[in-house]
Parts: structure tokens; sequence; C-alpha cells
């Protein structure tokens, strides 16, 4: 799940930072939305429906069900908090601004997972990645309102997100 979130919506804040920049038109504004509902899409499919490159001989061990039914409370938990504050960023004029609320809210609850991994596994190495997703999550938010921002945020998942989670599926189908 970590693998795919991180890749999916690292590349949809790709796409976002290009169409920031200038260097991608898009036909219609409205576009930059079925980008993030396209990676949302991806994500579910490949994550959640198939849960390609993850055994299912090792989907059955209860370490890794409690340790996806924890990634995916946080996720659920993530997109919840964030269609919330989109709601009420829209209902208070400040539609506009949303899209530079999410990051920092994301980041920063992929460092509580992170911890809460270093809780369950008794690892060290977590708690690097939750320290990091929570100084990444303050750049972010230093980021609000710029188009380097997405960039950032992209880099950020690559990091807390891709290179773990395909770290722990390469693991996982090795034993």
């Amino acid at each position: 799940m970590l693998f795919w979130a991180g890749l999916s919506y690292g590349l949809a804040s790709l796409a976002q930072y290009l169409v920031l920049t200038g260097h991608v038109q898009l036909l219609h504004p409205a576009m930059m939305g079925l980008i993030w509902m396209g990676a949302s899409g991806i994500f579910v499919m490949f994550g959640f429906v198939f849960k390609v490159g993850s055994d299912p001989l090792v989907l059955k061990r209860p370490s890794v069900k409690r340790f996806r039914a924890v990634w995916g409370t946080l996720i659920i938990g993530a997109a919840v908090v964030i269609a919330a504050l989109m709601i009420m960023m829209v209902r208070f004029g400040a539609g506009a601004e949303a899209a530079f609320v999410i990051s920092p809210v994301a980041i920063s609850i992929y460092g509580i997972g992170w911890r809460v991994a270093a809780l369950m596994t008794g690892k060290r190495w977590p708690n690097l990645l939750s320290l990091g997703c929570f100084a990444g999550a303050i750049g972010l938010a230093l980021l609000a309102g710029q188009p380097e921002q997405s960039l950032a945020y992209a880099v950020c998942l690559t990091f807390f997100a891709v290179l773990p989670g395909l770290a722990l599926m390469l693991r996982q189908n090795a034993n």
C-alpha cells in the first residue's frame, strides 16, 4: 500500500508541479482534479484490489495483516481529514488554497504511521522515517502557495512511501 500510494500520488504531485510552473498546459483547470482522482483510482486498484507486488501467502501472515490494517486505517483517516479540510476551506472561501494544505497534512500522517510501525515492530529505522516526515511536513508548509511545494511533496512521497514501501514489498516477497 505504501508503494502504490506514494507512487500514484507522487506522480500526480509531479504533474501538478509541471502544470503550476507552465511546463504542461491543461485543456481545462478542472483536469487537475481528474489527475488526482486518477491517482486515487490507481492506488486503490493496485494497492487494495489487486494487491500488486504482494505475495498472497505473505498477506496471510498475522504481522503483515496488522501492518496493512494500520496503514490502511491511516490512509483512510488521511483521506477523511484531507476531505474535511478541503470542504471547510471551500466553504470559507479558501478553496484555491486547499491544494496547498493537503501535502503537509498527508506527510504528517505518514510520520504517525512510521512511528506506529516502529512501536509495532520494535525496530528503530521507522523512527527515522517518522522524524523525516515531520520535518518534511514543516518544509512543505513553508513552501505553501508555491509550485515548488508540489515538487517537494513528490520527493517526500518518494523517500517516505515509495522507497520504504518497495523495500518492504521486496523483503516480504523474498521470505
